[in-house]
């Protein structure tokens, strides 16, 4: 597989939140079980529950055969970051990609939705839920698709890492810690955001 069709599966999975409701296929399926799960976790600064999301997403990797060694939850503060990497076989000879996201979200007080914002709803066209789409979509989509790549076997030509911050919303440490403090991270070819 290259990176150009890799991509494009990125971005097809992205797209497929219809097919996501409807339940087509197991990848389907997961990637709507992880969405969900993570969607439905408080995770704004005041709750603190980024280092739970991050060991959720952490334990559906290494369920789907990640070795624990390479998928990491790097807790700082009250806050954690995940850390996944996708071992590539090196024949491209360059250096890894990052695809980054973030974990938290802004807070969110139930009075002010119509909705409750931390429980997935949807109606005939969208979900509605604190974090539906910044940024919880896109991890569970890139987390899914990494699980679904990694079940059929397929073995990039580079090392890809996930790198979920858990406090962009707010504080920003992780994301510092991210990029000062792990330099095999800085180190990547470029990053995808």
């Amino acid at each position: 597989m290259t990176l150009r069709n890799l991509i494009s599966s990125a971005c097809f999975a992205l797209l497929a939140t219809q097919t996501v409701a409807q339940g087509d296929d197991e990848h389907a399926r997961k990637a709507f079980e992880i969405y969900k799960t993570i969607v439905e976790v408080d995770t704004s600064k005041a709750q603190g529950n980024t280092p739970r999301v991050a060991r959720y997403l952490a334990d559906e990797l290494i369920a789907a055969g990640f070795p624990a060694d390479d998928v990491r939850v790097v807790p700082k503060g009250d806050f954690a970051t995940l850390i996944a990497t996708y071992r590539g076989d090196g024949s491209a000879g360059r250096k890894p990609i990052l695809f980054l996201g973030h974990l938290d979200v802004v807070e969110a007080l139930a009075e002010d939705w119509e909705r409750p914002p931390f429980s997935l709803t949807q109606d005939d066209v969208n979900y509605y839920a604190r974090g539906s789409i910044d940024n919880k979509f896109g991890v569970a989509q890139l987390t899914a698709t990494f699980i679904r790549l990694r079940r059929e076997g397929f073995v990039p030509d580079r090392d890809l890492v996930l790198a979920f911050s858990g406090d962009e919303e707010s504080g920003m440490t992780t994301t510092r810690m991210m990029a000062y403090e792990m330099p095999e991270l800085a180190e990547a070819e470029f990053a995808l955001n």
